[in-house]
């Protein structure tokens, strides 16, 4: 097998792995400007592109939920209306689930809706903390500190409180 698609497998196992950390943060980062599906791509490529300097000095989804996290942001403060495109032929072919349950759909539904209320960073502490991270695994991921991580939690989980829930 050559290096190339060597890589191009490993890549797509790990893109499977943790395709529900994706598809989330792509979700609740889109806008009417910057959709989902241009979001998730942009992604997607940063993650390929970045995939062979992946040093393992963190977990995989750590090294994930911050490589989709400043994508998204980096994407929302330019507010891209181009996609940057790399050939076709360079990325490996992914199929993602098509058939997701209906209630999974529906929860993200009515977190779209409260968490969009929420400024990026808030959106950001949140989804990990929805995935369940640990605070220091948020405090590493966002660059912040623990305590911080704990107190903007607290704010956010009042604001979300206040929502009627599905």
């Amino acid at each position: 097998m050559t290096h190339q698609k060597e890589y191009n497998r490993k890549f797509t196992e790990m893109v499977k792995l943790h395709e529900k950390i994706i598809f989330s943060v792509c979700f609740f980062y889109s806008t009417a400007d910057i959709p989902f599906e241009d979001l998730r791509q942009e992604v997607l490529i940063s993650l390929f592109k970045s995939y062979r300097g992946f040093r393992k000095q963190c977990a995989e989804s750590t090294w994930i939920y911050r490589v989709c996290i400043n994508t998204c942001l980096l994407a929302l403060r330019k507010n891209i209306n181009k996609i940057k495109t790399i050939p076709l032929d360079e990325l490996p072919v992914i199929n993602f689930e098509t058939e997701t349950h209906d209630d999974f759909i529906q929860k993200l539904q009515w977190l779209y809706s409260a968490i969009s209320q929420l400024n990026p960073i808030e959106k950001a502490i949140i989804l990990m903390w929805l995935d369940e991270l640990s605070y220091d695994e948020i405090a590493a991921n966002m660059g912040i500190p623990r305590n911080t991580v704990a107190s903007r939690l607290s704010r956010i989980k009042v604001k979300l409180s206040s929502k009627k829930e599905i």
